[in-house]
């Protein structure tokens, strides 16, 4: 008797067998314990399109906080983003009992689309009839973006060699051909002539604006350029200087910063070119249909800027047409453009993407709640390490152009922004500011405020406009502070400093701190 305690020690009569009911229970414990703990969505749904089971990782994936809330869903109508994809699926032939993947569009709680991986299985009753649909999901949408991201940045990463070389043979040639075009403009010529010089000058300064782009695709910034750096200020600043233009053209454009957004470890020169080339997309998508056909809302444009545990995010949303599904993936390669001919260059998403990457950070695009185009960025947020910038060097040099006819203090500008690490050129006159501007280009323009006229063209306007000053950062100098109405309507929303300068507000508005 003892030899048969010992070889079944489990069965004693204190411990009775356990029921066949009660090992049916734990194994169902078990099964449903391995469901909710698997990787994958898993779920029973209805012949009429409801889930009837769900588990909680799908449950999550769908942004709920529980099965419940799931079972309320018509599938076609709340969960498919094309609505008639679920009774394609369902009416495919049934002929495996394990049948493959596909690949499906669907849309979370809040709206936004996911896309997954789905396997669905009809399971029948006694007499063959369908009674339910088993189903197993997979969210990969991170994984198609980052297989996506990576396939773009090896593409850039090829063209990026070739790009710059083109870009620097071209440079010279082209400031060549604008040159003389721009002296011999200023001589008298018959109209047919003129008109010939003219079409010369304005093309070389678009060719020149296609190798700038090109060149910042390319180029690789040195991470000392890099610094804590505010997003809020860089999409205040370029709101701020495109503002009068949007509500020309009747876009409404409205900015939601939050408040304490960490800073990005940044090169601030080439955020604010991602910030505008978005901001001209948007608007771009936004101009007036060639079908003549008027909107049934007005025009806008959205700005918002957020924050998680690991990233900085900025929004630009627009109410436009959208960017079709099957053009997405093309948006960001050099050269590709819904515009007209001659009103683009494709470089302006293709320079974004190149510069958020080079950045650490992510773009994608996405439907707009306002049935338009939605971009979002993410920066790293800043590490505690990075280090504080030399006080006595700027981060970034800059080349400046001053155009300030008779003031007394332009040989202490100079030599204060010298000794800043940045490249200063001191124009006598508006005239020669406009010669020199349509031959290089700045990073920022400190101009007399007397040169915005009272009629007409203003040499501050010309200057402006000027292809070298295009995406500088202008700095109006006053003897005395100027309202806002004081100033043309072109300028109205212009930064002014008044002299005699405070050193540290002069540094900030000429580097953009």
């Amino acid at each position: 008797m003892s030899n048969e305690s010992a070889s079944e020690p489990s069965q004693t009569r204190d411990t009775p067998r356990p029921a066949p009911g009660d090992s049916y229970a734990r194994s169902e414990a078990r099964y449903a314990d391995l469901v909710e703990r698997v990787g994958y969505g898993i779920y029973r749904s209805s012949l009429e399109g409801h889930f009837v089971e769900a588990n909680s990782v799908l449950v999550a994936m769908l942004g709920y906080t529980s099965p419940e809330e799931l079972y309320t869903l018509d599938l076609a109508r709340d969960l498919y983003l094309d609505p008639g994809e679920r009774e394609r699926l369902v009416h495919r032939p049934v002929g495996s009992t394990h049948p493959g993947w596909i690949e499906s569009r669907w849309k979370r709680r809040d709206g936004s689309a996911i896309t997954v991986k789905l396997s669905v299985r009809a399971v029948f009753d006694d007499n063959g009839e369908i009674e339910f649909y088993d189903g197993i999901v997979e969210d990969v949408t991170e994984r198609l973006r980052h297989d996506e991201l990576l396939r773009r940045s090896e593409r850039m990463a090829s063209l990026g060699t070739t790009l710059a070389g083109v870009a620097h043979e071209l440079n010279n040639p082209l400031a060549a051909i604008m040159g003389f075009a721009q002296l011999l403009l200023k001589k008298p010529w018959p109209a047919e002539d003129r008109s010939a010089l003219d079409t010369i000058n304005h093309e070389a300064i678009r060719s020149a604006t296609i190798v700038k782009d090109l060149l910042a695709m390319a180029r690789k910034r040195d991470g000392e350029r890099r610094i804590a750096t505010d997003v809020n200020d860089i999409v205040g600043y370029i709101v701020r200087t495109r503002r009068y233009q949007l509500e020309s053209a009747g876009i409404v454009c409205s900015v939601e910063l939050e408040p304490n957004l960490p800073p990005v470890n940044g090169d601030r020169a080439q955020l604010e070119q991602v910030m505008r080339n978005l901001l001209n997309n948007a608007e771009h998508a936004l101009l007036p249909r060639t079908d003549g056909e008027r909107r049934s809302e007005p025009a806008q444009i959205r700005l918002r800027t957020r924050h998680d545990e690991r990233d900085v995010i900025v929004e630009v949303e627009d109410n436009g047409p959208g960017i079709p599904e099957s053009t997405r993936s093309k948006i960001w390669d050099p050269f590709w453009t819904t515009k007209d001919e001659g009103e683009g260059t494709g470089l302006g998403l293709a320079v974004v993407h190149a510069i958020v990457i080079e950045h650490g950070g992510s773009v994608s695009v996405g439907d707009s709640a306002q049935a338009g185009a939605s971009f979002e960025v993410r920066l790293p947020i800043a590490k505690a390490a990075v280090l504080p910038v030399n006080a006595g060097q700027a981060p970034a040099p800059l080349d400046v152009l001053v155009v300030d006819p008779g003031a007394t203090d332009l040989m202490f500008v100079e030599r204060f922004l010298t000794s800043r690490g940045h490249a200063v050129i001191n124009a006598g006159s508006g005239e020669l500011a406009i010669r020199l501007a349509s031959q290089t280009s700045f990073d920022a323009v400190l101009c007399d405020a007397r040169l915005l006229g009272r009629d007409g063209k203003s040499i501050a306007v010309t200057l402006r406009d000027t292809s070298g000053c295009a995406d500088a950062r202008f700095v109006l100098s006053a003897a005395s502070p100027l309202e806002p109405h004081q100033l043309p309507g072109a300028f109205r929303n212009a930064v002014v400093v008044t002299r005699p300068y405070d050193v540290e507000e002069l540094r900030r508005l000429i580097e953009g701190d």
